[in-house]
């Protein structure tokens, strides 16, 4: 482990394992509103609310951090006590993604009861922290959320289109009726969970909830098509050149799709 103070943050760089530690796992259970996950690692942002359970946080790290490489304890604990309201951000290396299966289904349209085929506690608080007041209940491996609301439903979405989270490859399957049960307008289509992908990949794209009104997709696309059209490129580097085309190539595949499913 590895433990650096730099720009009024305390980086923690460990094994993966590091996150399995029951102070660990405690610490963030108290900070999990103010927890932002990353690909490689967590950033906890300062809570005045829970700095009762960040001061207990410091004293194990120092404890693990001087433990593990033959420190003495006194210097670092008071440097790390000077720093109690700065952000904590733990990095752990690189490792082979791990798929995590997770269900989706839904009893209509404003409720969603979401399950964990694989137990990860990990994914588990990310989820939760994504839809903070939306959950209705939770067991050890099954979410219920509130999705009555257009802003609850683009919730859902934006945490459907992130698949990987701290080298978790989250692997989400629908029921088959999921899109007719939360969007009337979509009642007549099959989706399976490909399909399903896609179309919450397209909507993220323009930025908009699935749901949203034809001219409201037209105007994303106007607006964006104008954006990255290969001919607005003032730079004649073709590394440039070929990503606003990849790009714009991209919009028009997901207007052509979603114009038809509307």
């Amino acid at each position: 482990m590895r433990v650096v103070l730099r720009n009024n943050a305390i980086f923690v760089q460990g094994e993966n394992t590091i996150l399995e530690e029951p102070w660990m796992e405690e610490f963030f259970d108290h900070h999990i509103n103010n927890t932002l996950f990353l690909d490689n690692g967590v950033l906890v942002l300062n809570s005045e609310a829970a700095s009762e359970q960040k001061e207990d946080f410091l004293d194990s790290l120092t404890d693990s951090y001087t433990k593990a490489n033959d420190l003495a304890s006194p210097f670092y604990r008071r440097s790390l006590k000077k720093c109690k309201s700065a952000a904590i951000r733990i990095e752990m290396p690189y490792r082979k993604t791990e798929k995590i299966d997770v269900e989706l289904f839904a009893y209509g349209p404003s409720r969603v009861k979401i399950t964990f085929l694989d137990d990860n506690r990990w994914v588990m608080r990310y989820l939760k922290q994504q839809f903070s007041s939306m959950v209705l209940s939770s067991t050890a491996n099954q979410i219920y959320i509130d999705v009555s609301s257009m802003y609850s439903k683009a919730r859902l979405e934006k945490a459907l289109n992130r698949k990987e989270v701290l080298h978790y490859q989250i692997n989400y399957t629908y029921d088959n009726d999921f899109m007719g049960k939360l969007y009337g307008q979509f009642s007549s289509f099959g989706f399976n969970c490909d399909e399903m992908d896609k179309m919450i990949r397209y909507h993220a794209i323009f930025e908009i909830p699935m749901g949203s009104r034809p001219k409201d997709l037209k105007k994303q696309y106007l607006k964006l098509a104008k954006r990255y059209h290969p001919d607005s490129v003032s730079s004649k580097n073709p590394a440039m050149v070929n990503s606003y085309t990849e790009k714009f190539k991209l919009l028009q595949e997901a207007y052509d799709a979603l114009r038809m499913a509307s």
